[in-house]
């Protein structure tokens, strides 16, 4: 949908901005229609007034806390998937030597490169689409050379033992993609929850201006509060973008091992 493509493209520092100035307006307005209200209708009691505002902004709070519940837990699962890598590629570059040793060497080659391509630092290198697709021909190789055992009749139970961290680093790289690149909040969630924001300030600022109370210190606490609350739930939803950013120096660390490894040998 194009407004999933929309808020994920948009930069942390503009969502942050809007949400501010979003809760500010919002408000503002309130208030004046809080106080216009005052002086055409008259008092109005602040318990109706005060029991929507607190319906409000309960579910407003239920929607920051499912959304912010999505997006963690898909941080968790990153995390997860990254290690889950790293065990899969060092198993497959040890269960090598099942393999006939021409065999093994090259597959043990691979793995190395496979490592090097996966040691990046997401701050400052790109996922490209040139980079998954040297993953996906390097995991080819690596397969090639198990249906080559496999049409020598290699001992089957040797193989086996190749051939799972094998499968296990494709399905790793198949879920971190679609975990880490490609899931993300959906774009009517993001409309809803800034729906709901406005909604919200403008009740409480409507509040403000029928009881001739709240202050612009109040306001801007309650901007910067929200608006830090929803940007950080845009950074957990951004794998490769912003402050919250899963730490790789599993990989970087099991590269190092793997190449110290091959210079021994």
């Amino acid at each position: 949908m194009i407004a999933d493509e929309l808020f994920h493209s948009i930069p942390l520092a503009v969502i942050y901005v809007f949400t501010v100035l979003l809760v500010l307006s919002t408000m503002g307005f309130g208030l004046v229609l809080g106080r216009h209200y005052i002086r055409s209708q008259g008092a109005e009691k602040e318990t109706s007034i005060g029991s929507t505002v607190t319906a409000t902004l309960g579910l407003l709070a239920f929607l920051l806390a499912f959304t912010f519940n999505m997006t963690a837990s898909r941080y968790s699962d990153r995390k997860a998937l990254l290690l889950d890598e790293v065990n899969a590629i060092h198993t497959a570059y040890l269960h090598a030597d099942f393999l006939k040793p021409e065999a093994a060497r090259k597959a043990k080659r691979l793995l190395i490169d496979y490592a090097e391509l996966r040691d990046f630092d997401p701050k400052v290198d790109e996922i490209t689409p040139e980079a998954l697709a040297e993953s996906v021909a390097i995991q080819a190789q690596l397969w090639k050379i198990i249906d080559q055992h496999v049409s020598e009749k290699h001992d089957a139970g040797y193989l086996r033992h190749f051939v799972e961290p094998v499968t296990s680093i494709i399905n790793s790289h198949n879920s971190r993609i679609v975990v880490g690149l490609e899931d993300r909040i959906p774009g009517p969630i993001w409309i809803a929850l800034y729906f709901l924001t406005g909604l919200s300030m403008l009740a409480i600022g409507f509040q403000f201006g029928v009881s001739r109370g709240g202050s612009m210190q109040l306001a801007f606490t309650l901007g910067l509060t929200f608006a830090t609350v929803i940007l950080l739930i845009a950074d957990l939803d951004r794998a490769t973008e912003g402050v919250i950013i899963i730490d790789q120096t599993p990989m970087a660390q099991m590269h190092l091992i793997l190449q110290e490894s091959s210079r021994n040998r």
